[in-house]
């Protein structure tokens, strides 16, 4: 046999029939490129140690408050029916539905982004909670 018809017979595999069953299934361990056996690390967050999960618990009320993030509310004004699709998918990303319709998200820069593209539908409600 030449090199190339070696490589192809080590490349071949058994098709499984099943869909979505991982490799992992017959018991062996992932391998990796260079042929071993990869380790592979778990880890349980209640196996913390005492000292980590007093750091990682917030102190007072106070300080939870102060650590939540900022929240904004945004109400549809303007229907959506004539927009193009992406303007729509965006309202739907977003959870408006219908018009004077307020939903309450975090003030994040991708929801900023999704508020400034679908500014003519939408506005940011002062008052900062939905009904």
């Amino acid at each position: 046999m030449s090199e190339t018809e070696k490589k192809t017979g080590e490349r071949k595999r058994k098709i499984s029939s099943k869909v979505n069953i991982p490799s992992q299934a017959d018991g062996t361990a992932p391998k990796s490129a260079a042929g071993e056996s990869a380790v592979v690390l778990t880890s349980s967050p209640s196996k913390q140690p005492p000292a980590a999960a007093k750091a990682a618990a917030p102190k007072s009320p106070a300080a939870a408050k102060a650590a939540a993030p900022k929240q904004i509310c945004i109400r549809q004004i303007k229907s959506g029916i004539c927009a193009p699709v992406d303007h729509k998918q965006t309202l739907g990303g977003l959870g408006l539905r219908r018009i004077r319709q307020e939903v309450v998200r975090p003030d994040t820069p991708t929801v900023r982004g999704q508020v400034h593209k679908v500014r003519h539908l939408v506005e940011i409600v002062e008052g900062g909670v939905a009904r």
